[in-house]
């Protein structure tokens, strides 16, 4: 059919305005090859191979379903779009969905709805039918001519139908189709290459929810439509549009409630506050000759560890440390470090543990941040700490001891330590924990875990081979100081050295494993499932599905654990024997996780949204940086404690319909290269920084056994990649100096003119 010159202008600015800013044009189902072969483009063709999945409504059903049709004031196929734009939002995660709408003279309207989850459902569904008729007003074009206003390239403009009408076949690689009258029904009809008797078995679910609380008064919230349907909470607690609903809501007040209850949250916060110097002081108490510490340069009881320590706390005392005083600690990896933190906690104060590894500049820059007072050291490090600007004091010192003090109790929100991160502005980020965080991750998540392997409580050995730097060091320690079992210290060859984990002495082998799924690969594969192992804990950056579903046939009880250092080490677990797919899990002991909408509202379960986590356990901020505290730690709207703050994790994630949340990347351009959290604006600022460099670029290459990190530089034509290397060597922790650094003449740009980081990976082969 041909239309006017100005009839054709209008039809390209109604399907260009209606597919303007459309975030993705990723398809909710795989691509399928018609039956010739040749890849499906243009309009929507026939498919010869589909299977069918019915789902009977029921006449009462129906008749509700008709009922509230004609009181929303659309028709009853306005419905079926409805339910079908639900179950492809909760299917891809996005609130912004394309599908097209088969008329009964066979033409299908393409339809891109989205998904105002605050928005009553009535009012919704008549946006809907009045958006089909517009649409329908101009499709007096060719489809190809629709498709290429719309996406502007190949391929189809949408992969599922809605449609009344009698069909060969889907004409798309699925589609659903209303049959019936007194007893009707939905029926998906799908290539089997695009959705499989699982999916199917599971898009039906949503479809049935979603049709039974139409059905249901009161009228819903779409929002409240999409927390039923998506099945993570019960059709009766999901609310409606009249009871409380916030002008600035998702959801009406019932849903939200439940959904804050059943699953943002555990509560399990404990009674009283007993911080981590008392736990250890009870340790001493019931098990005084027992072994608290195995390091390469032999072992320390906890009574040894008790006198060594108090005695450290009096030595520092002396020299003024207490509340909210910052020490730094620098020394191997022995029973003196341990030896060191508790001194400085039985002192009251807090420490910063320091690799003496890093360089000097860094080390000084992170002091200076945390606002470091002294500094412990052990004998190897005397000369390395004077260097470092604040006073030293020895770990051990040979005299007689005056008076040794009893373990200072702190306060609640007392500083307990610092810990230092990659930082986005070109220098590390230094956060500031509490001893009440500490203690409630101690309590509700830490203890709970290792009661499960150890109902007696103590006894088992851990490994302790996490760079001193990272909080998953301060984890490995506490089981030992707050509830009684061996930490095993490995030195800095030992901790890489698979061996050993795996080849110790009969009788020696460790009980408990705590590192990043990357190096949790390596070791299965040379044989730690083999060992005697009793738990296994690994977080730090998302495993892969083949290790889940190795860990899931082992014995070994083995838990994922999802935080941030900004937290107090962890907020969300999954039990491996108990999650069959991989997750982050669901949230541990007292802390809490939501998933937000850019405007940090609540989003319904399903809907892809930043993870924000709250709860007792979320940190002061950044040591020296409000600015950057302010963007990241917020108040937390949906606690009822006071005060109580949440943080912006950075993370994409959505709740699953089995009430875990799942990971789905990132907001930023933060990275996780073997449990290391880096981000790479630090690197390129220093790489900016390197003789010959004019503009940098930084980003991971996977290959088969692990990530790591390539820059590509700007540079001039002497540029030597070797010095580059030293140079950054010298201002860089070893794990944040890539792996290799690639010259080119110019970075390629994005059309808005950043960096297209995409391209530049393209240009690496993954085994490089």
């Amino acid at each position: 059919m041909s239309v006017a010159v100005d009839g054709r202008e209008a039809a390209k600015r109604y399907w260009q305005d209606a597919f303007t800013g459309l975030a993705t044009r990723e398809r909710a189902f795989p691509a399928a090859r018609r039956a010739d072969g040749a890849q499906a483009a243009g309009a929507p063709m026939e498919y010869v191979e589909y299977v069918e999945y019915a789902l009977t409504l029921g006449s009462r059903r129906a008749a509700r379903l008709t009922a509230a049709a004609e009181r929303w004031g659309v028709a009853p196929d306005t419905l079926a779009d409805g339910v079908w734009a639900v179950a492809l939002a909760l299917r891809s995660g996005r609130d912004d969905v394309v599908f097209g709408h088969v008329t009964a003279g066979g033409e299908a309207v393409p339809l891109r709805v989205r998904l105002p989850a605050g928005r009553p459902v009535s009012a919704w569904l008549r946006e809907l039918s009045a958006q089909r008729r517009e649409a329908r007003r101009h499709l007096g074009v060719g489809p190809e001519d629709i498709r290429r206003w719309a996406v502007g390239g190949d391929g189809e403009l949408f992969d599922s139908i809605v449609s009344s009408e009698p069909a060969d076949g889907p004409g798309t690689p699925v589609a659903l189709r209303v049959r019936g009258d007194a007893a009707p029904r939905f029926v998906v009809e799908a290539v089997p290459e695009a959705l499989s008797a699982t999916a199917a078995a599971e898009l039906l679910d949503v479809l049935d929810r979603a049709t039974q609380r139409l059905a249901a008064d009161p009228e819903p919230l779409l929002g409240d439509l999409i927390a039923a349907a998506s099945g993570v909470l019960p059709l009766a607690a999901t609310g409606g549009v009249r009871p409380g609903a916030g002008a600035d809501a998702l959801m009406s007040a019932g849903t939200r409630e439940a959904l804050l209850d059943t699953v943002c949250r555990d509560d399990d916060e404990g009674d009283t506050f007993v911080p981590v110097q008392e736990m250890f002081a009870a340790a001493v108490r019931q098990w005084p000759d027992a072994i608290a510490v195995e390091a390469p340069d032999g072992e320390l009881t906890f009574a040894d560890l008790d006198v060594r320590a108090r005695r450290l706390a009096a030595r520092l005392e002396s020299r003024g440390a207490g509340a909210e005083t910052a020490v730094a600690v620098l020394t191997e990896r022995t029973g003196e470090l341990v030896a060191a933190v508790l001194g400085i906690w039985a002192a009251g104060a807090a420490f910063l543990l320091v690799d003496p590894g890093e360089p000097e500049r860094r080390t000084q820059q992170k002091l200076a941040l945390a606002g470091v007072r002294l500094v412990v050291a052990d004998a190897a490090h005397q000369e390395a700490a004077a260097r470092l600007g604040p006073p030293v004091v020895a770990v051990t010192d040979d005299t007689e001891p005056g008076e040794v003090p009893a373990y200072a109790r702190p306060l609640p929100r007392q500083l307990a330590y610092a810990v230092f991160t990659s930082g986005s502005t070109g220098n590390p980020k230094g956060v500031l924990i509490d001893h009440l965080g500490l203690a409630e991750h101690v309590h509700t998540q830490l203890a709970p875990v290792y009661r499960r392997v150890s109902p007696d409580g103590s006894g088992l050995r851990v490994g302790g081979a996490a760079p001193v730097t990272f909080d998953s060091f301060i984890d490995q320690m506490l089981p030992m100081i707050t509830l009684g079992h061996r930490l095993v210290l490995f030195d800095e060859m030992q901790r890489r050295d698979p061996g050993s984990f795996l080849t110790r002495a009969p009788g020696t082998e460790l009980d408990v494993v705590d590192c990043a799924p990357s190096q949790l690969v390596l070791l299965v594969e040379f044989g730690l499932l083999q060992t005697p192992l009793k738990l296994l804990v690994f977080g730090g950056e998302k495993p892969g599905a083949q290790l889940w579903d190795t860990l899931r046939q082992a014995r070994v009880h083995a838990v994922s654990v999802y935080g941030a250092t900004e937290c107090s080490i962890g907020s969300v677990e999954a039990d491996v024997h108990r999650d069959a797919r991989v997750c982050l899990g669901r949230p541990a002991g007292s802390g809490t996780v939501y998933v937000l909408s850019p405007e940090q509202k609540l989003l319904p379960p399903g809907l892809v949204g930043e993870i924000y986590l709250g709860g007792p356990g979320v940190g002061r901020g950044y040591a020296g940086d409000p600015a950057h505290t302010a963007r990241a730690f917020l108040p937390d709207p949906f606690s009822n404690r006071p005060g109580a703050r949440m943080y912006r994790t950075g993370d994409l994630g959505r709740v699953a319909p089995d009430g875990r949340l799942v990971f789905l990347g990132r907001v930023d351009d933060q990275l996780k290269i073997s449990g290391y959290r880096i981000e790479p604006a630090e690197i390129e600022a220093a790489l900016d920084a390197v003789t010959g460099v004019r503009r940098s670029a930084v980003l991971p290459v996977r290959s088969a056994s692990a990530d790591r990190l390539v820059g590509f530089v700007e540079c001039a034509e002497d540029f030597d990649a070797e010095r580059a290397t030293a140079e950054l060597a010298a201002r860089l922790p070893s794990y944040m100096v890539p792996k290799r650094l690639i010259p080119v003449d110019t970075l390629p740009l994005t059309p808005n003119g950043k960096v297209d980081r995409k391209q530049l990976a393209r240009g690496v082969e993954p085994h490089e």
